[in-house]
């Protein structure tokens, strides 16, 4: 069964979708969209195929058939170092910092698509070298401020608890001032504390941000989101409101299970 929801403005969209990998299907005919200047969930058990979602639309798969639409653009070729170009930038699961640089040095990584010097540039000494480092560090600061983490600037990732280093991960795609976020599992591995800030978070991005979440935590999952979309074994298998869902009998015996964790 394929769902077809009426979508408002939607900004991003996967459209039949299918991805083969070492004779596996892992996405069949997979479509999903992702209305405007909302939070989406997208929901499913291991194996699902929800990182892949990610990773078609990161450009580090190519479909085997279907396409991607970006703000209503059919996308031919997703490079993964273009995706801030268009608009979109992700996190990834666990944190993926660099570990001998320092947590500014790492958000900063993250807007440098944005900066006109390379290697050339900065060898010729360039005029606008410096400036635009320097706007790039100072933008840097500021998010990390934002995330009121400020004073990890200047620590390795090894130095800072992990929570911290989350922190440090989410900041580096908010430096590019992304459309779309794509959020890989925001809450996995920190306290019920810091999810309920993070719920707060991810709530303030709204309406100026669009926001695709993939997340096992559901309790945050229905707590920000406006609309779910469900995978099981490569195929979207329900989409809705996350009361629609929370009441769908087969997304509670396949995804939510007794104790609403999985």
């Amino acid at each position: 069964m394929k769902y077809f929801l009426p979508l408002t403005d939607p900004i991003l969209e996967m459209v039949d979708i299918s991805v083969k990998l070492s004779g596996l299907q892992i996405l069949d005919s997979v479509s999903i969209g992702v209305p405007q200047g909302t939070v989406t969930g997208l929901i499913g058990p291991n194996g699902a195929g929800k990182t892949t979602v990610f990773n078609v639309i990161s450009g580090f798969i190519t479909a085997d058939s279907g396409y991607l639409k970006v703000d209503g653009k059919k996308q031919k070729h997703v490079q993964p170092h273009h995706l801030t170009k268009k608009g979109i930038a992700r996190t990834l699961q666990g944190v993926g910092l660099f570990p001998t640089m320092s947590a500014l040095e790492n958000v900063m990584i993250g807007g440098s698509s944005q900066v006109r010097s390379g290697i050339i540039a900065q060898a010729l000494a360039m005029p606008w070298t410096d400036v635009e480092q320097n706007r790039l560090r100072a933008q840097s600061m500021a998010v990390l401020g934002e995330l009121n983490i400020a004073d990890a600037a200047n620590r390795l990732p090894g130095e800072l608890p992990y929570p911290i280093q989350k922190r440090v991960a989410l900041a580096r795609a908010l430096v590019s001032d992304p459309q779309v976020l794509l959020l890989d599992e925001p809450a996995g591995g920190i306290s019920a504390a810091d999810i309920s800030e993070l719920a707060d978070l991810i709530r303030s991005w709204v309406p100026k941000r669009t926001v695709l979440l993939v997340e096992h935590h559901m309790e945050l999952v229905m707590e920000v989101c406006d609309l779910i979309w469900v995978l099981d074994a490569g195929k979207v298998i329900a989409a809705g409101t996350p009361d629609e869902v929370r009441r769908n009998p087969a997304v509670l015996a396949a995804y939510l299970g007794e104790d609403g964790a999985t």
